[in-house]
């Protein structure tokens, strides 16, 4: 589960969602938005979010684990920076004439982009494992995002399990079917008509959920408890995160040019 450990009571556990969701916002918007190469300026997003997670009491195993689920694609694109960024070589392989090189502003782009997506995800992760989904959910509305979105979200985080627990049954009975054995083509073919077919059910339990739901009267309004008023806390760890993210891209801009 995403939110896991969301039901803890620690000092950021108990901040308002839509304090939490403008704070992550913000942060997100200085890291991206600081000059390509200064690591120095993500530093302090670093002991930031440091802080943070060890406030929130949240395992680092479980963050490492989180982390390593989203990262492959991304890891993916930045090995591919040291090779196609034109600058200084700094290994070339064979050592005379062409083949692959790799230059030194490839590797401090790599390693950039890398900090930016480790600082992005880090924060995203904090947020989920100390807000409960249903919280975020009423903190969205409460920032005025689009009612549908904040809808769409909470029909994806309630049947995503459905369909991931109806997708291990299929592979399970695909398993039974043929142990995992025959020809690499077959097997290929066995594990795409369970894609089709898990697509088809899915589809069909859309309609049926959404029948269910039109006829209850459902007009797209997710009734839900009405969220308390935010505190004064949650005003000030807002404003100050907020207000440290502007001054980390004013400084920026304004000192380093």
């Amino acid at each position: 589960m995403l939110d896991h450990f969301a039901n803890r009571s620690t000092p950021v556990h108990r901040l308002g969602a839509a304090a939490k969701t403008v704070s992550l916002v913000a942060v997100i918007l200085a890291t991206v938005l600081v000059t390509r190469g200064r690591f120095l300026l993500l530093a302090p997003v670093a002991m930031g979010l440091a802080a943070y997670h060890a406030i929130s009491r949240t395992p680092l195993r479980y963050a490492v684990r989180r982390l390593a689920v989203v990262s492959p694609l991304a890891l993916a694109v930045v090995a591919l920076f040291p090779f196609l960024e034109p600058g200084e070589v700094v290994w070339r392989w064979p050592a005379t004439g062409g083949g692959l090189v790799v230059t030194r502003e490839g590797l401090l782009r790599a390693g950039d982009l890398l900090a930016r997506f480790v600082l992005c995800s880090w924060a995203s992760l904090l947020l989920l494992a100390t807000t409960q989904f249903q919280d975020l959910l009423q903190g969205l509305a409460r920032l005025h995002v689009p009612r549908v979105f904040v809808t769409q979200l909470a029909i994806l985080y309630r049947y995503l399990w459905v369909v991931i627990d109806e997708a291990m049954r299929m592979r399970m009975a695909r398993i039974a079917r043929d142990g995992g054995l025959g020809p690499r083509s077959l097997r290929f073919r066995s594990r795409a008509g369970v894609v089709g077919v898990l697509f088809l059910r899915s589809w069909d339990r859309a309609e049926r959920i959404y029948r269910a739901m039109a006829a209850r009267g459902f007009d797209g309004t997710l009734h839900t408890p009405r969220p308390g008023r935010l505190r004064p806390v949650d005003w000030v760890f807002g404003a100050a995160v907020t207000a440290a993210a502007v001054a980390l891209v004013l400084g920026d801009r304004f000192l380093y040019g």
